[in-house]
C-alpha cells in the first residue's frame, strides 16, 4: 500500500511538471489557453526585424563625360552624335555673333637716333631697358587639392546661349507631350525617346513623384553645363533648366534655395 502511495506521488509530480513546460493538451489534442497565451506573449516580445537601405556611397572622384566612354556601342554613338545634332540646330538662333573685334594694335614710335651708348640714360620719352622698382616675384604654381564631391556639385550659372536654348527644348517636349501622353512614365519615356532624347545615360527618369511624372535631361554638349528638370501632370509640363559640372551628374547637382 505504501508503494502505491508513492507511485501516485510520483505520477502527479511528474503530471505538474509536464503541465508547467509544455503546457496542458485540450481535448482532440489542442494547447490549453494558458499555453497560448505564453506562446503569443513570446511572438510580441521579438518583433520582426526592419530591412535597412543601404546608404549612397558617395563619389571620391569626377564621374568625367559619358559620350566619351570608349565602350559605346555605335548605335549609342551614332544616338549621341544625333541628339548632339539636334542640339546644334535648337542653340543657332541664340548664338551670337561673337564678341566685337578688338581694336588695332598701335605700333610703338620708333626713337629718333641711334640707341644710347653703354652707361647712358635714354632720351625724355623713351622707356628705360631695366625695370624700375623691386623684382617681380615669380608666380607659384596653383596648389593642386583634392577633388569635393561637395564643392563638384554646386549649382553653377549657365552662359547666356544656354539660357536661351533651354526653353526651346522645353517647348518642343511639351508640343508633344501636352494633352496627349498619358501621366505614366511609360508613356512619357516613349514621347521623349522618340524626339531623339533616347541616351540612357542622358536620361534620368522618367518617375512619379506627387502626382506627377518627372525627368531630367543632361544637355552638356563640349562643355557646356545646360541639364533640365521637366514635370509633366498629363496636361502641362513644366521645366526648370540648371547648370551642373561635368564632374557630376545633373541629378547629384545641389540645387540653389
Amino acid at each position: 500500500m505504501k508503494n502505491s502511495r508513492v507511485g501516485a506521488a510520483v505520477a502527479a509530480a511528474l503530471c505538474a511538471l509536464a503541465l508547467t513546460s509544455c503546457g496542458t493538451e485540450a481535448a482532440g489534442g489542442g494547447t490549453s489557453a494558458g499555453a497560448g497565451a505564453r506562446s503569443g506573449a513570446a511572438q510580441i516580445a521579438a518583433p520582426a526585424p526592419v530591412a535597412t537601405p543601404t546608404p549612397t556611397p558617395t563619389p571620391t572622384a569626377p564621374v568625367g563625360d559619358p559620350a566619351d566612354d570608349p565602350r559605346l556601342t555605335p548605335e549609342q554613338q551614332a544616338a549621341e552624335f544625333r541628339l548632339l545634332e539636334l542640339a546644334v540646330e535648337l542653340a543657332e538662333p541664340c548664338v551670337v555673333d561673337g564678341p566685337p573685334p578688338l581694336p588695332p594694335e598701335v605700333a610703338p614710335g620708333e626713337p629718333d637716333g641711334p640707341p644710347p651708348a653703354y652707361g647712358e640714360k635714354p632720351p625724355a620719352g623713351l622707356p628705360s631697358e631695366r625695370p624700375s622698382g623691386p623684382p617681380l616675384a615669380e608666380e607659384e604654381p596653383p596648389s593642386e587639392k583634392p577633388w569635393d564631391f561637395e564643392r563638384a556639385r554646386q549649382e553653377t550659372e549657365l552662359g547666356d546661349v544656354e539660357k536661351c536654348v533651354a526653353p526651346l527644348h522645353g517647348k518642343r517636349i511639351a508640343k508633344a507631350l501636352d494633352g496627349t501622353a498619358d501621366p505614366d512614365p511609360a508613356s512619357v519615356e516613349k514621347v521623349l525617346r522618340g524626339l531623339g532624347y533616347d541616351i540612357d545615360y542622358r536620361l534620368h527618369g522618367p518617375q512619379e513623384a506627387n502626382g506627377k511624372v518627372e525627368f531630367t535631361l543632361d544637355l552638356r554638349f563640349m562643355g557646356g553645363e545646360l541639364c533640365l528638370t521637366g514635370r509633366y501632370d498629363g496636361t502641362r509640363t513644366s521645366f526648370d533648366p540648371y547648370g551642373a559640372s561635368t564632374e557630376v551628374r545633373c541629378t547629384d547637382v545641389k540645387r540653389r534655395a
